[in-house]
This record gives C-alpha cells, structure tokens and sequence, in this order.
C-alpha cells in the first residue's frame, strides 16, 4: 500500500528525493547553515560586520565588555562552525565511498578485496599500500 507520504517527491538541486530518502531534521538544518555559510554575501557580511566593529571598537577605545562579547561570539560561532563542517564531510565521505564501493561491485577484474578497506587494520592497509606501489612500478616500467 502505497501512503502519500513514501511516495510523494520533492526537488533538491536538479534532482528528485523521495521522501523516505531526506536526511532527518538535524542534518537538513547543518546542511543548510553550511550552504549558506559558504554563500560570497555572506563573507562580505561578515567582513563589513568586522570592519565596523573594528572602527566603532577604536572610536569607544575597545571598552572590556565589547571585546568579552566579541570573544564569546566568535568561538561559539567557531564551534558551531566545526560541527556543521565535520557533519556535512562525514555525510559526503561516506556517501562517496558506497559509490565507489559500487563501482568496485560492478567492474569483473575489480578486487574486492577493496570494497571494505576503510575497516581494513592499519597493516593490511600499508600491506595493500605497498603492494600497489609494487605494482604500479612494475606497470611503469
């Protein structure tokens, strides 16, 4: 049985995403924060709000609680700042490799001993690193 809400679609940059594919709540708002954030307004913004701090700061001569505010405001923005890049890279990280790991799936002389690599211990990681450069070499020349 099909209910409006799984089958109902909606548009997200040239694409449609069906309902039961949208990220949760959380991760639409860090999205949208990184979106925006990263907008060229948006850093002109924030370089005019600096610049007339700046100026107002050195006509008043820096008083103690502006420079508490502004210190206060600029590491939670900063700490917000970090979440919202870790969140949206981890997502993209993630995503990227279940392709390629698809891509691994799909290819008949793929190894897969690849697909699950990232897991993999640190020396079957430099073992497959070595072996690579093995035969990367041997391929030159």
């Amino acid at each position: 049985m099909n209910d409006r809400h799984t089958t109902r679609s909606i548009w997200k940059r040239d694409r449609v995403i069906t309902r039961t594919q949208q990220r949760s709540i959380g991760s639409r708002w860090l999205y949208r924060i990184d979106h925006y954030s990263s907008l060229p307004v948006v850093a002109i913004a924030v370089i005019a709000l600096l610049f007339t701090s700046l100026v107002v700061g050195i006509a008043l001569g820096f008083p103690a609680h502006w420079v508490t505010a502004f210190e206060t405001g600029t590491s939670g923005v900063t700490l917000i700042m970090v979440f919202v890049i870790q969140h949206t890279q981890g997502r993209e990280q993630t995503a990227t490799q279940r392709k390629l790991d698809e891509l691994l799936r799909a290819l008949p002389e793929a190894q897969d001993e690849f697909i699950l690599l990232e897991e993999a211990s640190e020396e079957k990681l430099q073992k497959v690193e070595f072996d690579q450069r093995d035969l990367t070499r041997s391929h030159a020349q």
